[in-house]
């Protein structure tokens, strides 16, 4: 019993990421086949289902730039590439949108980066302890 409810719960804690690939492959195969706007409404279901999945994002801007609009999908771009900064594609990705769009679409405005925030913690960079409330 205690081994068909841990497999219940891990194949119920697993069905979201599995939902979610499944509408990035509806979707891909959509933009394959040249329907953008039905595409990106598959990577936008991806993206609610995890929040947090940069490819998501990414096939989601992908799309939309295909539509056309480009500026939502610059954002998207951003968001994907500060959830993972680590994929080359995704940067690749957000360096040629921005670089198209400064060339033809200027009335987009770029969002800069903001500077790092250097010498938060005077001495170290390491932060002082938190208050007292938060310590258990």
């Amino acid at each position: 019993m205690l081994v068909r409810s841990v497999l219940l719960s891990l194949l119920l804690s697993l069905s979201p990421v599995l939902f979610a690939a499944d509408l990035q492959t509806e979707g891909r195969q959509l933009l394959s086949q040249g329907d953008a706007a039905a595409a990106s409404k598959k990577f936008a279901e991806a993206a609610k289902v995890n929040p947090f999945d940069a490819s998501a994002l990414n096939n989601q801007a992908v799309a939309l730039s295909a539509q056309g609009d480009y500026e939502k999908a610059l954002g998207l771009l951003e968001r994907a590439v500060r959830l993972a900064p680590a994929r080359a594609d995704i940067a690749t990705n957000l360096n040629e949108m921005r670089a198209w769009v400064t060339r033809h679409a200027p009335q987009i405005k770029l969002k800069e980066a903001p500077p790092p925030i250097m010498n938060v913690y005077p001495d170290t960079d390491i932060p002082p302890e938190p208050p007292a409330l938060w310590k258990k």
